[in-house]
Parts: C-alpha cells; sequence; structure tokens
C-alpha cells in the first residue's frame, strides 16, 4: 500500500478493538489503549490471550455492570491521553464524580473489581465527602442501609477526645435515656412473671377442678372438713339407730327375719 493511501485511511481504522462481556451478558467493543489502561482486562489480554473476537470477549466480574463500565472507559480514554495537566485532570475527575450517591458506589465497586486504583481512591474520597460529619441514622438514609442496631446500641456514649460541650451534653442526654428504658424494661419483666401461664397439663387442672387432687390448698380444705366433722361427732354423738324390722344378724349362723303383714308377725327361723 502506497503512502498516499496510507493517508486516506482514518486514524479509527488503524486502532484493534478488544471485545468485553458484562455479566448480564451484553458485549462491547473497546479500544485496545483504552480496556489495557485497567490491569485486570491488561492481564487476560496479555496472560489468556482473550478479547480477540466476539466469541472469546472477556468476562468481567459480576460487580462490572454496563452503566458503570461506560462510565470507567470515560475515565479511562481521558487520563490514557499523554500530555495531560493536572489542573486538566484535577478539573475532569471533579465533575466527573458529581453523580448520585447509588451510581457512585456501584463506580466503585466496579472499579475495585477492574483493579483500576486511582479511580477507586477518586471515588472513595467523593463517598467519604458526602458522609462527613452526618449521623449513622443519617448515613443509613444516604445509603438505604437497614437499621441493625438495637436501642441500647444507639444511645452508647460517643467518644469526646477535644471535649466538646456539645458531645458532653449529648452523652448526658444519651445517660438518661439509658436509665428509663432500663426502667421500662425492668416493668416488662415484672409484668412478665405476673402474667405467667399456668404450665400445669389439662388432666392436672381437670383432676384440681374435680377435687381428686392437684393442690396442697385443696388437701388443706378437706382435712379441715374432715376435722370439724369429727369434732361435731365428739360433741353430739349420734342416737342409736332403731333395730330395722326386716333384719337382724344374730351370732351363730342365724337369722331372724320378720315380716310384718296384716298386723301379724310371722317368725321364720333358718
Amino acid at each position: 500500500m502506497s503512502e498516499s493511501e496510507l493517508a486516506v485511511i482514518k486514524p479509527e481504522a488503524l486502532k484493534s478493538y478488544i471485545w468485553l462481556q458484562c455479566f448480564d451478558g451484553s458485549i462491547q467493543q473497546v479500544e485496545e489503549e483504552v480496556a489495557m489502561f485497567c490491569p485486570m482486562i491488561c492481564r487476560e489480554i496479555v496472560k489468556n490471550g482473550t478479547g480477540s473476537s466476539k466469541n472469546h470477549a472477556i468476562v468481567l466480574p459480576e460487580r462490572v455492570n454496563p452503566a458503570s463500565l461506560s462510565l470507567i472507559l470515560d475515565y479511562c480514554r481521558f487520563h490514557q491521553v499523554p500530555g495531560r495537566s493536572n489542573k486538566e485532570r484535577k478539573s475532569f475527575d471533579e465533575k466527573f464524580v458529581r453523580i448520585d450517591t447509588e451510581r457512585l458506589c456501584e463506580l466503585t465497586s466496579a472499579a475495585d473489581s477492574l483493579q483500576l486504583k486511582p479511580l477507586v481512591d477518586l471515588t472513595s474520597r467523593a463517598l467519604a465527602r458526602i458522609i462527613e460529619g452526618k449521623t449513622p441514622e443519617e448515613i443509613r438514609d444516604i445509603f438505604h442501609l437497614p437499621d441493625d442496631l438495637t436501642e441500647e446500641e444507639k444511645l452508647e456514649p460517643l467518644k469526646n477526645i477535644n471535649d466538646d460541650p456539645r458531645i458532653r451534653l449529648l452523652n448526658r442526654l444519651y445517660a438518661k435515656k439509658r436509665k428509663e428504658l432500663q426502667e421500662r424494661q425492668k416493668l416488662k419483666d415484672v409484668q412478665v412473671q405476673e402474667e405467667q401461664r399456668d404450665e400445669r397439663s389439662l388432666d392436672e387442672i381437670l383432676c384440681f377442678i374435680n377435687g381428686d387432687g392437684g393442690s396442697g390448698g385443696g388437701k388443706a380444705s378437706k382435712n379441715k372438713k374432715k376435722n370439724k366433722r369429727r369434732k361435731d361427732h365428739a360433741k353430739n354423738p349420734p342416737k342409736a339407730n332403731p333395730v330395722p324390722v326386716n333384719k337382724v344378724r344374730f351370732p351363730c349362723c342365724f337369722l331372724l327375719c320378720f315380716y310384718v303383714k296384716n298386723n301379724q308377725i310371722l317368725r321364720l327361723i333358718y
């Protein structure tokens, strides 16, 4: 090919490309010099020789989604160009991290998976500025984190290295709330003890109701009734019952039965 023909060829046609596959299966074609800016991709190209075609694309880690990959490639395209001044790079980086918190977290995770340390440091500093001076509750709201702390853990005293009067006041307030929490817990424990369920079985409860035993109190009341009957019996002995007309027992195996019929007494001796 002559020099005139080479001059006509566009610079883009001389570039070599690398195929990258995200975890969701989507494939992107990226300039090799841009992709090589990421150490993880560079290692896959050099060591394993992958990425040369669509069928042999480099499979990226799970945390690298298409949106994060697009941002990372924009970062690499800017920073891989030689001759950029520090002022230009700083201005680009400040604008680059002005995104919502969720995307910034995803970008940090993706950059860490690709071992792109400069971008990890940049996004980490941006996240640190977001949470600076925030309370744990505010940080949970920002990052949509679940509240897994107990009330006692939330009321733990804060460290006051510089003897800040605001922290002293806050710790006094926390101490008061901790005391109130302990008193409420004591009241709950007392209520639980008072409302303890009867652990006896159904059979034992039925026996107690029917008077077949069960509790010592039932036995004691029965004994009292028996003792009372005995005392009454001793004071007022019962009168002798008259001999029944129809049956009298005699020794020596004799039995006399009397039958009264028509005002006549019939005596039978056996």
